[in-house]
């Protein structure tokens, strides 16, 4: 059980049964994350408003994002991001154990050395962000990534941090 009340889609307000709308076209369901957020509808609007400015296509499409968000989210031990996280990447096609090794081992994961260049980048990040220097920065651009990559690889790795944090700290229970 979340250790606070959710607002179901009945109970919701017309402000937030619309937002609820948007994430169900989504997701097929609302999750417990933004139910748990329900009494702060403009913190699940910004939430979103930031969601579709980090997460989508850009330097790095989608589906790397995703994955660096499920590699932060093992990192992190964050059940419930996981399986949700890891269920967005089965819709970009990805099996269940390719998506495990990204959470358990990323390394061995089946991702081209490039993008594991990422992963280790957002590992330190997560795990030691003060350690992360230019050098850090540089093996990044040296696997062939560009400054807008790297730009965009912090900002994922910042949200799913964030995301994690926000679903540790609320207790929240796993949708799937």
């Amino acid at each position: 059980m979340p250790y606070v009340d959710e607002i179901e889609q009945a109970a919701a307000n017309p402000e937030l049964r619309g937002i609820y709308e948007k994430i169900e076209k989504k997701f097929g369901f609302v999750p417990h994350f933004f139910k748990a957020l329900g009494p702060m509808p403009e913190a699940i609007k910004a939430q979103l408003e930031m969601n579709a400015a980090i997460m989508g296509d850009g330097a790095l499409s989608t589906l790397v994002k995703e994955q660096i968000g499920v590699v932060v989210s093992g990192i992190n031990s964050s059940s419930y991001c996981i399986a949700i996280h890891m269920e967005v990447l089965r819709q970009f096609g990805i099996d269940k154990p390719a998506s495990r090794k990204l959470v358990t081992d990323y390394m061995s994961a089946p991702v081209d050395d490039k993008t594991k260049a990422l992963f280790r980048f957002a590992d330190k990040l997560t795990r030691k962000p003060l350690d992360v220097d230019q050098p850090d920065a540089d093996e990044v651009l040296r696997a062939g990534w560009s400054q807008a990559a790297l730009r965009e690889t912090v900002l994922t790795v910042a949200f799913f941090n964030y995301i994690n944090r926000v679903s540790f700290g609320l207790g929240l229970v796993t949708d799937f």
